[in-house]
This record gives structure tokens, C-alpha cells and sequence, in this order.
């Protein structure tokens, strides 16, 4: 019963985020574009990898990760480029709590990277939809509705490898000589 009621709100919240008018804007990536990679509690060991191969490919003005937990451990080192959602940021009917959902409006980024999993309850769905960025970028086990570029990476488990594909996607897309 629960589980129907958390479906009802999260759809509801998911449409009503998705209903505007958003016209994806493909991203300029000589412009250095601000970056945000939506990730899960489990991807945390490879973020450091992951911050280091975006800023020397795409080079970002801002790079931030928002880390879907179920808690933060104490012996994980929070900067200021992290925002983690943890289990008790979301209220009873489980939608985010205001203030966290302000917060992850306010990423008005240029490209959302989705490299999470976690899709139980709508959870996926519902943390893009509530970051406003002008690209996003799924994967296939993503709601494609809601990404404006979704990517196949395969058997690739590895992040880090995963970014590497994804960015010789955009430079292809981009039409850039300089691929590598």
C-alpha cells in the first residue's frame, strides 16, 4: 500500500517537473560547460576517478555529484562539489523535503550525466526530474522520456570507462576534429 501511495506522489511530481516546455540545448563543450553526475551510494569509491577524467576532457567551469545514500558515513570526505540525498531527506508520502528540493532545483547546470541505477519507487525518475539542467544524459535503464540523449555503454561496468564513452559520444556528435 505504501509502495502505491510513494508510485502516486513520485509520478505525480515526476510529470508536473517534466510538463515544461524544456527545449534541450546541445552542449558546446569548448564553452566548458558546468557538469553534474547523479550517482549511487555504491559509485562513491570511483568519484575521485571520475572528477579527474571530466576535468580534463571537458574541462567544466563547476563539477558536482549528487550521491542517492542511504546515509552519510562518517568516513567519507564531503566537499563542497557533493550534495547527497540521503533516506531521511524524504518525507512520508515519499517525496524530498523542501529545502533539499529547492537545493537540487537550483542545479541549473548544463549537462546532467544520470549514472545511477537505482530506479526503485520511481527514485531515478523523480532526483532528474528535479534538476533543471539543459542535457541530460541517461542510460538504457533510464526512463528515456525524461534524458535528452540515452546510451547504450554495453557490458561496461566500470564509471570512469563509461564517461570515456560517453565522451567520445559528444565529441562525435559535436563534430570535433580533435577526438582521440
Amino acid at each position: 500500500m505504501l509502495k502505491s501511495i510513494i508510485h502516486f506522489f513520485r509520478g505525480r511530481k515526476i510529470k508536473k517537473n517534466t510538463q515544461h516546455d524544456r527545449m534541450p540545448q546541445f552542449p558546446d563543450l569548448q564553452m566548458n560547460p558546468a557538469v553534474t553526475i547523479f550517482v549511487d551510494d555504491n559509485q562513491k569509491s570511483s568519484i575521485k576517478e571520475m572528477e579527474n577524467f571530466v576535468k580534463v576532457s571537458m574541462k567544466p567551469k563547476r563539477i558536482r555529484f549528487v550521491i542517492l545514500t542511504e546515509f552519510i558515513k562518517d568516513d567519507f570526505l564531503q566537499t563542497d562539489t557533493m550534495f547527497f540525498i540521503e533516506k531521511n531527506d524524504f518525507g512520508k508520502l515519499g517525496l524530498l523535503k523542501k529545502e533539499k528540493e529547492a537545493f537540487l532545483k537550483s542545479f541549473q547546470d548544463m549537462i546532467l550525466i544520470n549514472l545511477s541505477n537505482n530506479n526503485e519507487n520511481l527514485l531515478n525518475d523523480y532526483i532528474v526530474s528535479c534538476i533543471d539542467s539543459k542535457f541530460k544524459i541517461g542510460h538504457s535503464n533510464t526512463n528515456m522520456k525524461l534524458h535528452d540523449l540515452v546510451i547504450d555503454y554495453g557490458i561496461e561496468k566500470n564509471d570512469v570507462e563509461r564517461l570515456k564513452i560517453l565522451f567520445k559520444y559528444l565529441l562525435m556528435l559535436f563534430r570535433n576534429t580533435n577526438e582521440k
